[in-house]
């Protein structure tokens, strides 16, 4: 055999055992087997994948290198890691050891320094668990709502579970019933301990309640969501009254209600008392003489729908008009005047019903002369009961029905007076057109022509006792007024 066959086998086995030898190198070098999260991203066992996470700087600047969110942590002290390992060296391997295998996982009971995960109260937490947050399980918070979450080197590497990337405003987690108001600054009004009503949240800031609106259900400002929300509050309208209520008057004021109407103001009609006169004729009605002194309620019944309480009577939602008179004030005459005159400002001043504008010279249908032009309007218009007025349309024109009969009746016939046959002058009531020859059965010639009236017509009395003048009946013969010569 030759010297080269002779040591073929031992050369062999060196070779062999170099090559186990570099292959346990290069692959099986590491203390054990990656775990699988780490061996996702490392590939191999190569020994040159080592220093992936073996960095120069060592093992915690090589995790730090690919776990970002962690490092931002640290950095900013917020967060868990950034809490608990505050003031502290850091050093990710204490916690989070590697290399017992694929199966084994990087978060353990180890990293909880020996605790149930479970019972973390979220000591190292920004967000302290209280009330019904601390009954909740982990998985409630940290499964259901936090987002797939991967490192920004690996992004298709989701990690199936993770503590991280839950934010910590409510409407993260929770439904914002607001509809689009305040999200995110929950904690503002709520509390974990008490969610409704809100213990935080002081109305009196956005709108103070008082009176009526401390009794008005939040639904009648703050109008709910579309469905399938439900009952939420979305925006309110304004803060002005008119943002949320139509005007109830019939006047075109400026919609600032606060003028008249105030906090104060119950009930809300009190704002009558700060109603000025400006106001009033912003309305279109001035309040002058006579109406300066009327009290609010003569104008407005408060006994009435308010529809009808500043409307034209019988006329809802017409405002009144200064120049209507009969449209609020009875018509004192019955209609008299009417359809000739429907106007009360046809006769009378808008500022004083008496005197009335009605003039002598509008007497057309009695002309007034001598003692008739002075006299006083009411000894000739006086109230007829049947009419329940003083009488100025169709007054009876005869003496007699406004002058009382000096003759006690005399000369009534036919159950009627007629005065002007004797007495026609109006200036003069005792010149007669009289004719004692023509229009009565004694004629007065030769000495009786001479003869005082008197002589023949002594007073008499009438059987009520008036004292009159007898005209009728008289007697005619000569011995009823002359002695008979013996």
């Amino acid at each position: 055999m030759s010297f080269k066959y002779r040591y073929a086998p031992l050369i062999f086995g060196i070779v062999l055992i170099a090559a186990l030898a570099a292959s346990l190198l290069l692959f099986r070098s590491s203390p054990g087997d990656l775990a699988a999260p780490h061996m996702a991203v490392a590939g191999s066992s190569f020994i040159g994948n080592c220093r992936k996470c073996h960095a120069s700087k060592g093992l915690t600047a090589g995790c730090l290198s690919c776990h970002t969110e962690i490092d931002a942590q640290l950095t900013g002290r917020k967060g868990y890691h950034g809490l608990v390992i505050a003031g502290k060296a850091q050093n990710c391997a204490p916690c989070h050891s590697d290399h017992n295998g694929k199966d084994f996982s990087l978060v353990n009971r180890v990293s909880w320094g020996g605790a149930e995960p479970r019972a973390f109260k979220h000591t190292y937490a920004e967000f302290t668990l209280k009330a019904a947050h601390d009954k909740l399980a982990c998985a409630d918070c940290h499964v259901k709502h936090a987002p797939p979450l991967s490192l920004p080197r690996f992004p298709e590497a989701k990690r199936p579970a993770t503590f991280l990337g839950l934010k910590q405003d409510c409407v993260f987690c929770h439904k914002d019933i607001h509809n689009g108001g305040p999200a995110g600054a929950c904690a503002k009004c709520h509390s974990q301990e008490k969610w409704k009503p809100a213990p935080g949240f002081d109305h009196d800031k956005p709108y103070p309640l008082r009176d009526a609106h401390a009794k008005t259900a939040c639904a009648k400002c703050h109008a709910p969501g579309p469905p399938p929300e439900g009952k939420i509050f979305g925006k309110v309208a304004g803060k002005k009254c008119a943002d949320c209520h139509k005007t109830p008057h019939l006047a075109r004021w400026k919609p600032d209600c606060e003028v008249c109407h105030t906090a104060g103001a119950v009930p809300w009609e009190t704002a009558n008392l700060r109603l000025t006169r400006a106001q009033h004729l912003a309305a279109g009605f001035s309040i002058d003489k006579p109406h300066v002194k009327t009290a609010c309620k003569a104008c407005h019944d408060p006994a009435k729908p308010y529809a009808q309480r500043y409307s034209q009577p019988g006329a809802p939602g017409l405002p009144r008009a200064q120049k209507a008179c009969e449209v609020c004030h009875k018509d004192e005459h019955a209609g008299q005047f009417l359809p000739a005159h429907p106007r009360c400002l046809d006769c009378h001043k808008e500022t004083e019903f008496k005197p009335a504008a009605f003039a002598v010279k509008d007497h057309t249908s009695w002309p007034l002369n001598g003692g008739h032009k002075k006299a006083a309007c009411a000894a000739c218009h006086v109230r007829d009961a049947a009419l329940g007025a003083v009488r100025f349309v169709k007054v009876l024109k005869d003496c007699a029905f406004c002058h009382k009969d000096p003759h006690a009746g005399q000369f009534r016939a036919a159950g009627k007076t007629v005065c002007e046959s004797c007495h026609r002058d109006e200036l003069s009531w005792k010149k007669l057109i009289f004719s004692h020859d023509t229009m009565s059965r004694f004629k007065l010639d030769k000495a009786h022509a001479g003869v005082a009236c008197k002589e023949c017509h002594p007073p008499a009395l009438t059987p009520e006792g008036r004292k009159v003048t007898l005209y009728k009946p008289l007697k005619y013969a000569c011995e009823d007024c002359h002695a008979v010569p013996r």
